[in-house]
């Protein structure tokens, strides 16, 4: 029953169910971007790169008050302080690396539930063995709006389908990161450039959600995944530093 379900397309011929997201297909201009001022400090942004043991191998910034999202200096990424809690460290993974280059995204753009779930979804795969797949994770999440802003994305089940004993697990997200917009810094790396784009792109919202065509392996790896129950009651409980070592991506030493 599952295989059938992940072959079967209701979207038309074997064209339209291209695993690789379709450039055009979506607005081509960003509508509504926050013009908030960062709450952030100097002496906040050092508070914050103590607490969360942030890489030494990036410079941080507080931005100026004159300076709003998504903008910065050339090469740098604005960077909330909730998302740093829903689990984004640098380097990145070479999973989440591709995620944003197939998807045109800044990781400033991911609402911090959804970097949650991208992150807990990635855990698992590493935690049980298995490949991260970005069309696996596109068959089990939708991908949408944030109410009021189209820069942003957010990350819903997608299991609907699905008998409830059958979902993939996640944990209990939390139910409101009120003031996340506002507390916000840049970064960029002390030397080279960031592997992924750092201009604000459009969300392929549609592209997204098209149903994707898995692999037989990627099949058995989908209903491993569903089997596996949570990994804690809470992601905060989950997505902890220690469990971040596993991933954040270390170049190797040479």
């Amino acid at each position: 029953m599952v295989v059938r379900r992940v072959r079967g397309s209701n979207v038309g011929s074997a064209s339209d169910t291209s695993n690789t997201p379709l450039p055009g297909r979506s607005r081509s201009i960003l509508q509504t971007i926050p013009k908030s001022p960062s709450t952030y400090t100097e002496s906040t942004l050092k508070r914050t790169v103590n607490h969360f043991f942030l890489n030494k191998s990036y410079k941080y910034r507080a931005p100026e008050s004159t300076e709003y999202l998504p903008t910065g200096r050339p090469g740098e990424v604005a960077i909330y302080q909730d998302s740093l809690k829903a689990g984004l460290r640098f380097s990145l993974h070479p999973f989440l690396v591709e995620f944003f280059c197939t998807f045109n995204l800044s990781p400033g753009q991911l609402v911090p539930n959804a970097l949650r779930m991208l992150n807990y979804y990635l855990l698992v795969c590493i935690l049980k063995g298995l490949e991260p797949s970005i069309d696996i994770f596109r068959l089990l999440f939708e991908m949408k709006p944030l109410d009021r802003y189209d820069c942003f994305v957010v990350f819903s089940h997608r299991d609907r389908g699905v008998p409830a004993h059958d979902h993939f697990k996640i944990p209990n997200c939390p139910t409101s990161n009120s003031g996340w917009k506002s507390r916000y810094f840049f970064v960029r790396p002390a030397d080279g450039d960031f592997p992924f784009p750092i201009d604000w792109g459009v969300p392929p919202f549609e592209d997204f959600n098209i149903t994707p065509i898995l692999t037989e392996s990627e099949i058995d790896s989908l209903i491993m995944l569903r089997a596996i129950a949570p990994l804690g009651r809470s992601m905060n409980d989950v997505l902890t530093d220690d469990s971040l070592v596993s991933v954040r991506y270390r170049p190797p030493i040479r």
